[in-house]
């Protein structure tokens, strides 16, 4: 217990942890509010029909909904929307019984039908023993009651991945940080042996889990309850909207109980498999590399794997698929066993209380055989065919970084997302798009009078079936304005390129084109690509250039390499030149799969057109083509990127372990860019998301905006460097 005790005051001692904890409570709380009210209907909505509702039967709910429905007067007082989603829910409870009658007659037909006949095969079996699955509910009669709250507090990725990073962070205080600051010698020496060192550290960071699952989700709870309320926790859980498929007999009170205990489970065996990692790894730089390449190959097969596939067992057996917990108990589910049907609720918990054991049983075997990390035995190899060339110093620094380090492994894992980033890139099918894709073909080039005469004509076009369409609304019902409608259809497309050539016409050298690919990649719309890359970019700088200098500083190798002929002075030098191509290398990693991946999509005509030609930038500042445009961006992002990674590296100069060197420069660099991906707009012009995203700066632009931020953060690195050289 005493290991315990000192294990959390480690970690309840570290302020940087507790900042955390307050960051991540606050960002989750911001991040509900918003979630809550990002749709078209609010918190506020629901209530207002809910206070209506509370002392109704449930058949008397339904009528009123039904009620409210049908009343097109300008005085209806309530969300259709709403009143639509709340009719939907109410009729799928007040229809309970149907509903399990429908699966045991749906069994029943769909076993007479030949492609599920066949008794050796998956979808026979689990349409045998599903009707069997629902026996134990029979009695229960669910309530109409409200759901958005219980849905809000249990069905957020973002506090999924929130949790997570707490977790990383408990891993890296609990198990490397002893390592990284020399003092795994020592520890190894303790009277009950490594094992149980390593046991009482994970018992420590179980319940350090257990209290952050308790913290965040009880936050979501109250939050929940305050936006739409939690309604009768002891109606059964099959109340919940989505969750009409449940075959657990318990309240709603109960689920929560179990949800609590899952998630914490979950989230603990992604802890148990970081400490596995942890314990195997060399180095942070090791530590980060293969956990990015283990959750990058569980997302994959999480996203790719179909649901009914005969490797269904691996999407579902999954880290990804464990903290997906409503999706786990929500409905009864078979997954495909090798043909065979297992029930998904059992299987889980079975596997990831496995996952949980092995991996924590590994790490004790495993850590009780390491070797003392702090102390190597010394050897002499001789081996005859070796080269024997000295290299220069340049070469030295990198190979530290990418081999003694296992800076490769990282480069290899960011490489593999970059290329599952440009290969899941999707490009929205949007109707409206694809006619203005037409007509802007069908208009390419120039705009001559010709073209305009052909606008001026299809509006007339459009007008008369507008008109028609009019018409045929105030005599009633007609099978030939069903045909107007889809004559109209192209009209939306039409309106765009239309307003485009409205608002470019009178500039010289403009020309028309298919733009919405341009348009996506300088940020006009709002797919947030920018952030997304540059947050894999940035995590690729972080994990390289974090241990550059940090490492050197934890193996007390300042003092020696300060003393050899080159000094301090060139050491920096090497660093900042190690540190500068690590930054272009992201950048072009980032840069250049992404604009071939636009272009694949959305075609390149346009590149020597004026960059005005596109409407949003009809008053920009120079008159430049697409092509340079997009080469004056991607520069930026380079300096930028240059910039970013030299202060990183200043980072690593100030801290006594890559540990510290990468969490900090995680939360300086890249938590703002996860927190807006998250949702949190606002903080896309906070910190250095501005230079990261680059769109942020030109869209919105001043001429001062490209000459302060490069002269500020040029200013900082050069001062610090000279400092560095001046103490030398």
């Amino acid at each position: 217990m005493r290991v315990i005790t000192t294990e959390l005051k480690k970690l309840f001692g570290n302020k940087i942890f507790l900042l955390i904890i307050a960051a991540v409570m606050i960002l989750n709380a911001y991040l509900m509010f918003r979630t809550a009210n990002s749709g078209e209907s609010s918190p506020a909505d629901y209530k207002a029909v809910f206070s209506e509702l509370s002392d109704m039967s449930d058949t008397e709910k339904i009528d009123w909904i039904d009620k409210q429905l049908n009343n097109f007067s300008e005085d209806q007082l309530y969300n259709r929307n709403v009143l639509s989603e709340l009719y939907e829910e109410c009729s799928n409870i007040v229809g309970y019984k149907d509903y399990l009658e429908n699966i045991k007659s749906q069994a029943k037909s769909m076993k007479s039908i030949s492609i599920f006949a066949k008794p050796d095969t998956f979808n026979y079996r689990s349409i045998t023993i599903t009707p069997s699955a629902y026996e134990n509910v029979q009695d229960v009669q669910p309530a109409f009651d409200i759901s958005n709250g219980i849905i809000l507090a249990t069905d957020n990725s973002f506090t999924d991945v929130l949790c997570v990073f707490i977790v990383i962070f408990i891993v890296l205080t609990v198990i490397i940080s002893d390592r990284e600051q020399g003092m795994s010698g020592l520890l190894f020496a303790l009277k009950r042996g490594r094992s149980y060192l390593l046991l009482m550290k994970i018992a420590a960071a179980a319940v350090t889990i257990l209290g952050v699952v308790l913290l965040i989700y009880t936050e979501n709870l109250i939050i929940s309850e305050q936006l739409y309320g939690l309604g009768n926790l002891f109606r059964p859980v099959q109340s919940i909207n989505g969750f009409i498929g449940c075959n657990l007999k318990i309240s709603v009170a109960g689920y929560l109980i179990i949800y609590i205990l899952f998630k914490f489970i979950s989230i603990f065996a992604i802890g148990s498999v970081l400490s596995l990692i942890a314990v195997n790894a060399k180095n942070t730089v090791t530590f980060y590399g293969i956990s990015a390449i283990i959750f990058i190959i569980e997302s994959i097969l999480y996203i790719k794997i179909h649901p009914l596939s005969i490797y269904s067992i691996f999407r579902y057996i999954n880290l990804i698929s464990f903290t997906k917990t409503n999706n786990i108990f929500c409905n009864f589910k078979n997954i495909n066993f090798w043909n065979y049907p297992v029930a998904l609720i059992p299987v889980s918990i079975i596997a990831v209380l496995s996952i949980a054991a092995i991996c924590v049983g590994l790490s004790a075997i495993l850590y009780s055989k390491k070797r003392n990390l702090e102390f190597h035995k010394i050897g002499l190899k001789i081996n005859i065919k070796k080269n024997n060339k000295i290299h220069s110093k340049l070469y030295y620094t990198f190979y530290k970084s990418l081999i003694m380090q296992r800076g490769f492994i990282v480069v290899i894992a960011f490489i593999a997302i970059s290329g599952f980033m440009n290969q899941n890139f999707i490009k929205k099918y949007d109707v409206t798009d694809v006619y203005y894709e037409y007509y802007a073909d069908t208009l390419k080039g120039k705009i001559t009078q010709d073209k305009l005469d052909f606008i001026d004509n299809e509006s007339l076009l459009f007008d008369d079936i507008q008109l028609k369409i009019d018409n045929f609304n105030q005599t009633g019902y007609s099978s030939e304005k069903n045909e107007l409608y889809k004559a109209l259809a192209p009209s939306y497309g039409f309106n765009l390129i239309k307003n485009r050539i409205d608002e470019i016409k009178d500039i010289d050298g403009v020309q028309i084109f298919y733009d919405s690919g341009y348009r996506r990649m300088f940020g006009i719309t709002d797919d947030d690509d920018d952030m997304k890359y540059a947050f894999a970019a940035v995590l690729l700088c972080i994990f390289l250039i974090s241990p550059l200098a940090a490492n050197d500083k934890r193996y007390r190798m300042s003092s020696i390499i300060n003393s050899t002929s080159s000094g301090k002075n060139r050491y920096i030098i090497r660093n900042v030149t190690v540190a500068s191509v690590y930054g272009l290398f992201a950048a072009l990693l980032w840069i250049i799969p992404y604009i071939i991946t636009i272009f694949q999509y959305y075609g390149s005509d346009g590149l020597k057109a004026s960059i005005r030609s596109i409407a949003f930038f009809k008053y920009f500042i120079i008159d430049m083509t697409v092509l340079q445009y997009l080469i004056l961006i991607s520069l930026i992002r380079i300096v930028f990127f240059i910039f970013l990674s030299l202060i990183m590296l200043w980072v690593s100069m100030k801290c006594k372990n890559a540990a510290s060197a990468i969490l900090i420069n995680f939360a300086v660099f890249a938590l703002p860019v996860l927190i807006y991906l998250l949702g949190a707009e606002f903080i896309i012009n906070i910190g250095f998301n501005p230079l990261l995203s680059v769109n942020v700066i030109l869209n919105d632009f001043t001429p001062l905006q490209l000459v302060i931020f490069p002269i500020t953060f040029a200013f900082i690195i050069i001062s610090k460097i000279k400092n560095h050289l001046l103490c030398s």
